[in-house]
């Protein structure tokens, strides 16, 4: 932030208007001896001298660089020039929707256009403004189906979704359902059929599934929603929204809510949030549909305009009647996601994705041929997989940090009969060069005792 001094006759003016007669009076009540001497006018050091003084403190601070190949919910893209210059401009780093929400029709339709992106990628007929993150929108999915099939108690949710969101789940359902049927998962990553079969029937409300799931693996999502359907109860899928780019999308995998995070397009890592959680759903659902939703309309003269619409007054200020407490959304974070999908467009999404796919199916492959230890190895994966080095945690992320890798995230820290087995994340940031070394220093610790 820029300082520009006041002159004396500023100083006397201030000291004046609030009674005092100098500056030293303000300070009285500390003692003499913690006050320091005034400097006279040769003292200290210029403004330039003190600017690169910082500089060549700054320069003593010192820090690890790694390769990262962290992932499960959180992701290193590259992020578009163009997102944080249209995101940084003040109508909207500094806009708020605020209750009489027609009267920021630019927000408001940045908001309209995020829902637009949204239900062209999931193929899904209807979107909110958007919610906190994946976590949330996992949550606020299951209480829509608890309020669409009323007279049901019970919610099943695979295993092999994201912890942290079975952690939310929790918290959220705990006091609006009898029971949360937790559906295993096999041998092979993903949910275990006969399982999920003998769990499913008529007082389960709807079923939530993520594809790719925690461990990368692709769910059969349209087996699974089938046989929901046969009990009429709701599937909602949870899914990175880049893999739309080459997977089916939720409406052709006939599933009913599909959620996820948006942080894949264009927004950083930013040590964990905030992120921008999308929620899409069939048009018979919309009227439980939590959140913000932007419509467009027309005004007196006939000019396009926007709206939020299909949501009741109690939402905002009578929270025991609201289908939800969410009554805001992510409106930055949902601006850069939107920005990033145009920016990329339906071609360059598709190619994104399928760069992601090639360069984790790249070291998928090498480390099974080098090491022979990957976990699920025949089943289709987006950008993540499970390698299993057989060896403790400890001994796999020193041998990797001492080579400027972090090497995944070990399971073990979530499923405690996952020891030795790592997930990896790899994105389009990841060169050859990088993918080569990996495999490198992978072959290492294999040789090693």
């Amino acid at each position: 932030m820029d300082f520009i001094s006041n002159k004396k006759a500023q100083l006397a003016e201030m000291l004046r208007e609030i009674g005092v007669d100098n500056v030293e009076e303000l300070f009285q009540a500390i003692p003499k001896s913690l006050i320091l001497k005034r400097p006279s006018f040769d003292d200290g050091i210029s403004e330039y001298e003190g600017i690169k003084m910082m500089e060549a403190l700054a320069k003593k601070n010192r820090f690890s660089e790694f390769d990262s190949y962290l992932g499960a919910g959180a992701y290193e893209h590259y992020i578009p020039a163009i997102v944080p210059f249209l995101c940084s401009k003040s109508e909207f780093l500094t806009s708020y929707t605020p209750y009489q929400a027609e009267s920021s029709q630019g927000m408001l339709q940045s908001i309209f256009e995020y829902q637009s992106a949204i239900c062209a990628l999931t193929g899904m007929d209807a979107s909110n403004a958007s919610v906190y993150d994946a976590a949330s929108a996992s949550a606020e999915a299951l209480l829509m189906a608890l309020r669409v099939n009323k007279g049901r108690k019970k919610i099943a949710v695979a295993m092999s979704l994201h912890p942290h969101y079975r952690s939310v789940i929790d918290v959220y359902l705990k006091r609006h359902c009898e029971e949360i049927v937790w559906v295993p998962f096999g041998q092979d990553g993903r949910v275990n059929l006969p399982a999920f079969n003998k769990i499913m029937d008529d007082s389960i409300a709807a079923f939530l599934i993520q594809s790719p799931n925690f461990f990368g693996a692709m769910e059969n999502t349209k087996e699974l929603a089938a046989i929901t359907h046969r009990y009429d109860g709701l599937t909602i899928l949870s899914a990175n929204p880049l893999s739309f780019g080459i997977y089916a999308s939720a409406k052709e995998l006939e599933v009913d809510i599909a959620i996820g995070d948006c942080q894949p397009f264009g927004l950083p890592l930013a040590f964990g949030g905030p992120y921008c959680g999308y929620m899409a759903c069939k048009e018979a659902l919309i009227r439980q549909l939590p959140g913000r939703i932007v419509g467009e309309t027309v005004d007196t003269k006939g000019k396009r305009g926007f709206v939020l619409t299909l949501q009741a007054r109690e939402q905002h200020i009578r929270r025991e009647k609201a289908a939800s407490n969410l009554c805001t959304n992510q409106a930055l974070s949902a601006l850069g996601a939107l920005i990033a999908m145009l920016w990329y467009g339906k071609e360059g999404l598709a190619k994104l994705a399928m760069t992601n796919y090639k360069r984790a199916a790249y070291l998928k492959y090498a480390l099974a041929t080098t090491c022979g230890t990957l976990s699920f190895m025949d089943e289709g994966h987006f950008n993540e997989f499970v390698v299993d080095f057989k060896k403790p945690l400890n001994e796999v992320q020193s041998h990797f940090q001492n080579h400027g890798i972090l090497p995944g995230i070990a399971l073990e820290n979530f499923y405690p009969e996952m020891k030795g087995q790592w997930l990896l994340a790899v994105t389009e940031t990841k060169s050859k060069e990088q993918l080569d070394f990996y495999i490198q220093v992978a072959a290492s610790l294999m040789e090693s005792s």
